[in-house]
């Protein structure tokens, strides 16, 4: 009798040692490191292969923002020196950019508003009588001779350097020049052929630019535009004055005078 009320005791004794045993040998497992690929759900298509669970698309109700992707647009610097003495200039114009929109202020307290919504602005400046913005779509410009922001269509152009004048701007790509003219609220399209822009200038009602191939001279009141071809040769300096402007290339000038409205060739070695 004694011995059976022993063992079982024995054999009580003995099954909660080896409970205590194999919860403690499962505490471990309980605290480690989830398998990264853990709760992954694989099935069997019918060529047998093994494929992972397709993900699962947002809820419809979520915002998922994209993030959106940066844009090149850069400050020109001309590759010819200018020599010109710019005077002081004021800004006379403003913009304030409010929820989807830009305003501009105009030097006689007039408001012009724009509606950015569907574009992203990639640049905007004020500076002298005009503002101007780059989008993804559109360029634009206002001036305090105008009543509406100017649109300026561009295609599917991404780099652009933008170059400020007190009475124009300049928005350049690889393909073509845009200038906006402040007197007219207009954009005036320039397509380079075979030709890289080297610089821009603008004192008063006059525009310089020049390339490698040829130099133009713009008279914003009346749009008109004066062309000079370089002849294989580069412009190493440049400077605009009141009544004229000088363009240098070496031994050569080329000198183009307001009065006259054309361009004189003079030989610096005489």
């Amino acid at each position: 009798m004694f011995f059976w009320s022993h063992s079982k005791q024995t054999r009580k004794l003995l099954f909660v040692l080896i409970g205590i045993s194999v919860t403690i040998g499962l505490i471990p497992s309980l605290f480690a490191n989830p398998d990264p690929s853990d709760g992954d759900i694989y099935y069997i298509d019918t060529v047998g292969q093994n494929r992972p669970r397709p993900q699962q698309r947002p809820h419809p109700d979520l915002h998922v923002p994209s993030v959106p992707v940066k844009q090149d647009v850069t400050a020109f610097t001309n590759w010819s020196t200018d020599k010109t003495a710019y005077p002081y200039i004021q800004t006379t114009i403003n913009f304030v950019e409010g929820h989807l929109s830009f305003k501009a202020f105009l030097s006689d307290g007039t408001e012009v508003s724009y509606s950015t919504r569907g574009e992203h602005v990639r640049y905007s400046k004020c500076y002298g009588d005009l503002c101007i913005i780059v989008s993804q779509k559109n360029l634009l410009g206002v001036s305090n001779s105008s009543t509406e922001w100017e649109k300026g269509h561009i295609f599917g152009e991404e780099r652009y350097q933008v170059a400020m004048g007190h009475k124009a701007a300049l928005v350049a790509s690889e393909r073509k020049l845009y200038v906006y003219n402040s007197y007219t609220n207009h954009w005036d399209t320039i397509s380079l052929e075979q030709e890289s822009l080297r610089a821009f200038a603008n004192l008063h009602d006059k525009v310089a630019i020049i390339t490698t191939r040829r130099i133009l001279v713009m008279d914003l009141p009346t749009e008109m535009q004066f062309e000079q071809n370089l002849l294989l040769r580069g412009i190493s300096q440049f400077e605009m004055r009141d009544g004229f402007i000088n363009f240098y290339s070496g031994d050569k000038l080329w000198m183009f005078r307001h009065q006259t409205e054309a361009f004189e060739e003079v030989d610096l070695t005489d």
